[in-house]
């Protein structure tokens, strides 16, 4: 399964929040924030991201499907 993750560049513009189907990001003084157990991994918020802050990365499920 997909996962995202908000690395470094986060404006806290808080679209991401907005678009998240499942409620799966906050957002607080440090930038957004992926609660990467209620994340389906869908991607919308990195479609989303202007600052291009979102990105995917690998799960332990990831690795084991290759």
């Amino acid at each position: 399964m997909k996962k995202y993750q908000v690395n470094r560049g986060c404006t806290h513009c808080g679209t991401c929040i907005f678009e998240c189907p499942v409620g799966a990001i906050s957002i607080d003084s440090k930038g957004a924030h992926i609660d990467i157990e209620k994340c389906r991994g869908c991607g919308i918020c990195q479609d989303n991201c202007a600052s291009e802050a979102i990105t995917e990365f690998e799960t332990e499920e990831n690795k084991t499907e290759k």
